[in-house]
């Protein structure tokens, strides 16, 4: 036998025996995408292979010609698997139903059926020995062959255009997939035109589409195309919420999800150097920068930006050599995380604060009211239990005021109100002793009644506690706003901003909670709040920022 014809059938045992070592690779893996078909492709295609391989180390015989029908069992499903493989990998699962298998059955069953026990000439015309022919004899192909010939050239034309326009729409991380998936595809294509076009003794067709197999195989292998398609890769990255960059080793953005260009904003960023395509948020840029830093593990850090935060992960990205390839950018806005844990860290607070009045503040009346008390008992004395309900009603201005800022309230039913109204009903619930009040330019504001009531209470009873009984308050409109001033010693410049702080008091009798609530109330309706020098000389509160409505639209306080 020819050396050729030897050669020819050497090399198609070979490529039988690799694409038969990789079926049950394929099988076992049946269930992922495309799986099963690519198991019937690569069987069919080692069928193929192995049934042309014995026609030519038979050529000449009736063996031969039993072989070169029996390159059909193989060739036929290959073709047909190579389709369904084709609508599998591009995402199309939604043909891949029973009524398409049973169309594609269809062709086959029929060629099977003329082939086995159909009249001779159909699908070959044999004619003499031929020493030059592949299997040694002379064939001549009949219709049925020239119509399976063409229906097998329109499946592969369709499986073909729906990996070329895959590969034309798909990303850049999985163009080695792609390539490798395009490589398959063309090798047979070349195989057909030679084999018809350049008239030669053996055809390459079963060589290549065994190379094209082995390229499938190493999309398999090397890529890990059926762990994950790039179908359903796009599918669940731009289902995320947060913002995904994909970067190559070379620092060059491969990807970027759909959340990625909203949030970014900044053209196409895929192609552009990471520093360029993200210049706008430098703490993302030198995150990336600083992955060299301690090696290539996950980095994790906050990102401010434009008042908003995000939680920013940079993980490498490895293939299945554990190769560094690139690495991949992740972005959440936690903007209201971090409010939470703020309002959270405030809630939190408070309860120091609470508690700190508790056992600190309300615990000495308690005290003074048990010891006078027992005074009471042994002395007698009526002057005991004056001192004693003095010091309950200590007690309960203390529980007032922690109730009051411990509600948190925002302001909910803002009304408009007389400025003098509302002052004037304040003054009624603090005793003031011999302290008088005096408003001037009176005006209208829109606020909370009741929170307003505990703002001037507390400036009134802070007034009178430093200012003694004496003192004269006065309660003028601004232009944004209100004053509340007296003539008393006043507050020293550098203590002005301190008083609003909780626990701050400048006197033994007080709980630190009077001023803190004032701003508590202005913060919970929008306003400014600041402590200034009046006239006098004393303190001098300042509420700004309210717009004043229509005055005839303000209602009358009780």
């Amino acid at each position: 036998m020819d050396a050729l014809f030897i050669g020819y059938a050497m090399a198609l045992l070979l490529v039988t025996v690799v694409l038969v070592s990789l079926v049950a690779y394929a099988w076992n893996r049946r269930d992922s995408a495309g799986g099963r078909a690519l198991s019937v492709l690569l069987a069919g295609i080692s069928l193929w292979c192995l049934c042309a391989a014995a026609g030519v180390l038979t050529r000449g015989t009736d063996m031969a010609l039993l072989w070169a029908r029996g390159v059909f069992v193989g060739a036929v499903p290959a073709i047909a698997a190579l389709f369904v493989f084709a609508l599998a990998y591009a995402g199309h699962d939604r043909f891949l139903d029973r009524r398409l298998y049973a169309a594609l059955s269809i062709e086959p069953l029929a060629f099977f059926a003329v082939l086995l026990a159909g009249p001779d000439g159909l699908v070959y015309q044999i004619g003499g020995p031929s020493a030059t022919a592949m299997y040694g004899w002379e064939i001549g192909y009949g219709p049925v062959y020239l119509a399976h010939l063409l229906y097998s050239y329109l499946l592969v034309t369709a499986a073909s255009a729906v990996i070329v326009h895959f590969a034309l729409v798909g990303g850049d991380l999985y163009r080695r997939q792609l390539y490798a998936i395009l490589l398959a595809i063309a090798l047979p294509w070349f195989g057909s035109v030679v084999d018809t076009l350049g008239n030669l003794p053996l055809t390459p067709t079963p060589l290549l589409f065994g190379a094209s197999c082995i390229a499938l195989t190493w999309a398999v292998f090397e890529a890990r195309l059926l762990d994950i398609s790039p179908v359903a890769y796009r599918e669940v990255v731009d289902s995320l919420n947060s913002a995904v960059v994909i970067v190559d080793t070379s620092g060059t953005v491969l990807e970027v999800n759909d959340a990625g260009e909203r949030l970014f904003g900044d053209g196409p960023l895929a192609g552009r150097p990471v520093e360029d395509a993200l210049d706008a948020w430098p703490g993302l840029v030198e995150c990336y920068r600083e992955r060299a830093d301690g090696g290539e593990d996950e980095r994790r850090t906050v990102v401010e930006h434009r008042d908003r935060y995000f939680d920013v992960a940079l993980s490498p990205l490895r293939d299945s050599r554990d190769a560094l390839v690139g690495h991949v950018l992740l972005v959440h806005d936690i903007t209201e995380q971090k409010q939470r844990e703020r309002e959270l860290e405030h809630r939190n607070r408070q309860l120091d604060q609470f508690a700190a009045v508790v056992s600190h503040d309300l615990r000495n009346p308690l005290n003074v009211a048990s010891g006078r008390l027992a005074l009471a008992r042994e002395r007698n004395d009526p002057r005991e239990f004056d001192r004693v309900e003095a010091a309950h009603e200590r007690m309960s201005r203390i529980i007032d005021d922690v109730l009051a800022f411990a509600r948190d309230e925002q302001t909910t039913n803002a009304e408009p109100l007389d400025l003098s109204a509302v002052a004037e009903a304040a003054w009624a619930h603090v005793d003031t002793a011999g302290a008088t009040l005096d408003i001037e330019d009176d005006r209208v504001i829109v606020g909370d009644r009741d929170q307003l009531l505990q703002l001037f209470e507390n400036v009134y009873r802070n007034s009178v506690e430093h200012g003694g009984d004496g003192v004269e308050i006065r309660v003028t409109g601004t232009a944004d706003g209100f004053a509340i001033a007296d003539d008393g010693p006043g507050i020293p410049a550098a203590e002005r901003e301190s008083v609003f702080e909780h626990g701050v008091s400048r006197s033994d009798a007080g709980t630190g909670l009077g001023l803190a609530i004032v701003e508590h109330v202005a913060d919970s309706h929008g306003w400014t709040v600041a402590m200034t020098e009046s006239e006098g000389g004393g303190a001098r509160l300042v509420v700004g920022g309210h717009d004043a409505p229509d005055r005839t639209a303000a209602g009358s306080a009780v």
